[in-house]
């Protein structure tokens, strides 16, 4: 029995990566449409001058290069965007610009859902594996903040040195907004449970401690490393 336990957890921590997919599926497809729009509007204003009787072949040049450039950031940023669905690597990545990612990608959720961010990891040196920092984190913010049915502050901090990082989410509830009262939830998916964050934590190395309004992420692994600001 105890050699079915390892398959077991890898089994739990496959089921809450497709969990926690399928919550971030609409802010990614979200993200990669507004990545998209601006280039069919160059695209757009693009056909119209081609087509104008006596064409500004100098600024049609301009538009030309604007294209060009709207559209390897689109291509860089849709890159990026797939590697949350299928990941290539666990480098390290720092803690601040990770932290910063995750709610890039969850701001307009958690805002639609009455929740205030306050991102206090900016100066966060430290690097982790970007396995840990994508989905026992970003789980973690989901799990809490699936609890809140009335809008609340949220705020992010990490506390320790190098191979003994820690990473807080807090939420305290804020005023009442009668307009938000039942969107607090999300309607493509179930709510994250703890049990999903357990399971990533443990196959990612983490340790996770949380209550009603907060959740720790301890991380000690030998592959974090402390940067030099």
């Amino acid at each position: 029995m105890s050699s079915e336990i390892p398959h077991l957890k890898e089994r739990l921590a496959e089921a809450a990566r497709y969990a926690l997919m399928r919550r971030l599926l609409p802010a990614i497809r979200h993200n990669l449409a507004g990545t998209l729009q601006p280039i069919g509007m160059m695209s757009a204003m693009l056909e119209r001058r081609l087509k104008g009787v006596a064409p500004d072949m100098a600024q049609l040049v301009k538009n030309s290069q604007a294209l060009t450039t709207l559209s390897r950031e689109a291509a860089a940023t849709s890159l990026n965007l797939m590697t949350w669905l299928a990941p290539k690597d666990n480098e390290l990545i720092a803690v601040n610009s990770a932290v910063e990612e995750s709610l890039g990608l969850m701001a307009t959720e958690l805002s639609f859902r009455g929740f205030s961010l306050d991102n206090q990891a900016t100066q966060a040196v430290a690097k982790l594996p970007k396995g840990m920092l994508r989905s026992v984190l970003t789980a973690s913010l989901i799990a809490l903040t699936d609890t809140f049915e009335q809008p609340a502050s949220v705020v992010i901090s990490v506390e320790g040195e190098a191979g003994d990082t820690r990473l807080r989410i807090t939420v305290a509830p804020t005023a009442p907004n009668e307009g938000l009262t039942g969107v607090n939830r999300m309607p493509t998916y179930r709510a994250l449970q703890w049990a999903d964050v357990q399971a990533l934590a443990d196959a990612e190395g983490v340790h996770v401690e949380h209550a009603a309004d907060f959740v720790q992420l301890g991380y000690a692994g030998v592959n974090a490393v402390l940067s030099q600001p």
